[in-house]
């Protein structure tokens, strides 16, 4: 593999591993600063809708700026950040920041300057959110978030309840990575196979099972079993989770035509809006609730985005058909 292409996914896979980590760790970090879960679970939400409206903005002051700065800039302030948590919590987590900011140093060494293909206008954005074929699925996208990161904030108290602990939340967050991972492909496989209808169908169908399933196992007997049901729940929900991306991605390509980069930019915000709305309203229900009950939340999120993709498809949305495949 180039060099190049290397560090560009060494850099998504560090942002990336940040983002997921945390709830593992949610637990933890409540005990540590003496707080309530939920509030720990605010971290997530403060992060995403910093990230969802921020990046759009950020994006439009720093449009016309060369690539390769603007990347090794974003990255040293990410750097700056894990370091200060670093030094809050642990040495371990100010090395890992130290490696991020030496990472920076080999972007801009072995990486070409990358001219701006200039900034989108706040107009230029906005105005593709006046097709309703557009909003709809960026609709459907922010359910889908809701879904998921509602209880993936809490998954260490969502499965501790199951009988999970310590090396257990571990082995539960490893099966839910490898599925996921498995997830992708399926679904851009899926997409290029059936279509991306069918696609974002069938994984919303899956992840609206696999959500419901975790709240059910709390009724079930204590026994082996149990958990064991639990793991494969899970597994069935980053494997539906993350078979949605790559058709969403696909169809709304597929429905946006020349203004492709612009909607799929939209949809990425939507995706943080939904994790930060799903950490936040997870949190109000462990509050006032339990967490035997984020799953079956999850999965009326689930069903809902499930519902609005049908009620689109049944209006007659279509896709932009010029240079991009049909919307089957």
């Amino acid at each position: 593999m180039n060099v190049r292409i290397l560090l560009l996914a060494l850099g998504t896979f560090v942002i990336g591993t940040e983002t997921f980590m945390i709830a593992g760790l949610l637990p933890d970090i409540a005990e540590e600063y003496q707080v309530s879960l939920s509030a720990a679970g605010q971290l997530v939400t403060a992060f995403s809708l910093v990230y969802a409206v921020g990046s759009p903005i950020l994006m439009s002051f720093a449009g016309r700026a060369d690539r390769r700065k603007l990347l090794v800039r974003s990255l040293a302030v990410f750097a700056a950040g894990n370091l200060i948590c670093g030094m809050a919590m642990s040495y371990g987590m100010m090395l890992a920041g130290r490696l991020i900011a030496a990472a920076a140093a080999f972007i801009r060494r072995l990486l070409p300057v990358v001219p701006s293909p200039g900034a989108a206008s706040w107009k230029d954005r906005l105005s593709a959110l006046r097709r309703p074929a557009i909003l709809s699925a960026l609709c459907t996208t922010l359910m889908w978030g809701i879904a998921v990161f509602s209880l993936y904030t809490y998954i260490a108290d969502v499965y501790g309840g199951l009988g999970a602990a310590g090396a257990a939340i571990s082995l539960v967050l490893l099966v839910g990575g490898i599925a996921s991972f498995v997830g992708v492909h399926l679904g851009g496989y899926a997409a290029d196979r059936i279509g991306p209808a069918g696609t974002i169908a069938l994984a919303l169908s899956v992840l609206t099972v696999a959500l419901a399933a975790m709240s059910a196992l709390y009724a079930a007997p204590d026994s082996g079993g149990v958990w064991w049901a639990a793991l494969a729940a899970g597994a069935l929900y980053g494997i539906g989770s993350y078979a949605f991306n790559p058709a969403q991605q696909h169809r709304l390509i597929g429905l946006s035509g020349p203004s492709a980069g612009i909607v799929l930019s939209l949809n990425a915000s939507a995706i943080y809006l939904g994790s930060a709305g799903g950490a936040f309203l997870g949190g109000l229900l462990l509050k006032y609730g339990s967490a035997a009950m984020l799953g079956y939340f999850g999965a009326a999120w689930s069903l809902l985005a499930l519902a609005l993709f049908g009620v689109s498809r049944l209006a007659g949305v279509k896709p932009v058909r010029r240079g991009q495949p049909a919307d089957r």
